[in-house]
């Protein structure tokens, strides 16, 4: 659920991360007719939780809300990003390649937020209709009292591009509800909140996609592909004149 409206903390979050992540925007189309190939682009995606005293408590949460679809999507791999000269999709990128790492740690310090998930990746993008969705998870804690070991966090994440890109979220979270004990009458409860959203988007725009449990920070930006290095071929040896002419009047 989107609400219309941020509370104090809220606008103090937006502020903090508006001065920290000074993003060029740009206001072109996304999709360029005279393109034969699918644009690449840059994605980063940061989860966080609110743990704000009351966060979601005056919510009426469904007791299953359901799972996100795995069905048709992938997940990000580690290894080597290029091959060759030309980037390889869904690669996890290096902590260097980020942009929201100063936010990661300012949440970590927080008293009312907590970072869950941090990830960048490149892939080609398409049609909305015809894009990969992204599925990662979160093992539950060691500790966790989940009678399978469902994920803590899991979710799907979609970009496409018509005019403009298009993002679409899935997430799950379940977390430890301490003010209530299980159906057994022993140990703590847990509760799943479910984020659905969608969102247009702009390249080299941080958006954030707001929920009274849970909330994202997304960046895309255009991913140029680089350049291959020409490299010159030795020089022929030059070869004087007259001594060419000496070895031919000696043949």
């Amino acid at each position: 659920m989107i609400r219309e409206m941020f509370d104090k903390k809220e606008k103090n979050l937006l502020l903090i991360l508006g001065f920290l992540l000074i993003l060029p925007m740009s206001l072109q189309a996304e999709s360029n007719s005279g393109e034969t190939s699918e644009p690449w682009y840059q994605f980063e995606i940061l989860v966080f939780r609110r743990i704000a005293p009351g966060a979601g408590g005056t919510e009426a949460w469904e007791f299953d809300p359901g799972i996100p679809d795995q069905e048709g999507s992938v997940r990000l791999n580690r290894g080597p990003l290029t091959q060759g000269n030309k980037p390889i999709a869904y690669r996890a990128l290096p902590a260097v390649e980020k942009s929201l790492t100063e936010a990661w740690s300012i949440m970590r310090r927080s008293r009312d937020y907590r970072p869950l998930y941090h990830i960048a990746w490149r892939q080609p993008v398409t049609h909305p209709d015809r894009a990969t969705p992204l599925y990662f998870s979160l093992k539950p804690k060691s500790n966790s009292a989940f009678d399978e070991p469902l994920p803590r966090l899991e979710g799907r994440i979609k970009f496409g591009v018509k005019r403009y890109l298009h993002l679409e979220t899935d997430i799950l979270l379940r977390a430890e509800n301490s003010n209530s004990l299980s159906e057994e009458g022993y140990g703590p409860s847990f509760r799943s909140y479910r984020m659905q959203d969608k969102r247009r988007m702009r390249s080299g725009k941080l958006h954030y996609l707001d929920h009274p449990v849970l909330g994202v920070l997304a960046i895309a930006k255009r991913y140029e592909m680089p350049v291959p290095e020409v490299i010159e071929p030795p020089a022929a040896k030059a070869v004087p004149i007259e001594a060419e002419e000496t070895q031919q009047s000696e043949q």
